[in-house]
């Protein structure tokens, strides 16, 4: 994982990117069904995988997947394209928020601290100088969250990003 520039994460990536494929896929499946349902900012908000209190990012990530593949059950159906016709978004917990803007912009998609919804959460990596959740974002999402984006130093589109995993996907 060095090569990547990635220290730690969730899932763990240190032998293959597949975990990271194999939760997006998850993901994209779930989120797919509840983003049908109409308004995003609590149809990808299920009460069942809210986040734990006062947990470390790896274990409240991990918890949110687990919870959401244990919901899925064996029935559920991958996307014939690995993105859904969605795209990846990156929080960024440290730097500044946009004070509830993003949120504003997004129609409520992003909170008032610019964290996309939990039901679309990967992965959260650890890179020396920085650390980020991977999100999926649904088509119906797309320009809401493109809006958010300009107001928000903690958010950024995956592609181009310039993050390590970036890199491992392409290949």
């Amino acid at each position: 994982m060095a090569a990547l520039g990635i220290v730690r994460s969730e899932p763990d990536l240190s032998d293959s990117v597949h975990p990271f494929r194999e939760r997006l896929a998850e993901t994209v499946s779930w989120c797919q069904r509840r983003a049908e349902q109409g308004d995003l900012k609590d149809a990808l908000r299920t009460a069942e995988l809210a986040p734990p209190p006062a947990s470390s990012w790896h274990e409240t990530v991990r918890a949110v997947a687990e919870a959401r593949v244990q919901r899925l059950g064996r029935s559920w159906r991958r996307s014939l394209e690995p993105l859904g016709g969605g795209q990846l978004v990156l929080y960024f917990p440290t730097p500044p928020h946009s004070r509830g803007r993003a949120r504003s912009a997004s129609a409520g998609y992003f909170d008032d601290r610019d964290i996309p919804p939990w039901d679309t959460w990967i992965a959260y990596i650890e890179e020396p100088a920085r650390s980020y959740l991977v999100c999926w974002v649904p088509p119906q999402a797309t320009e809401a969250v493109t809006e958010a984006l300009k107001l928000s130093r903690a958010l950024r589109w995956f592609e181009g990003s310039g993050v390590g995993l970036e890199d491992q996907l392409r290949d």
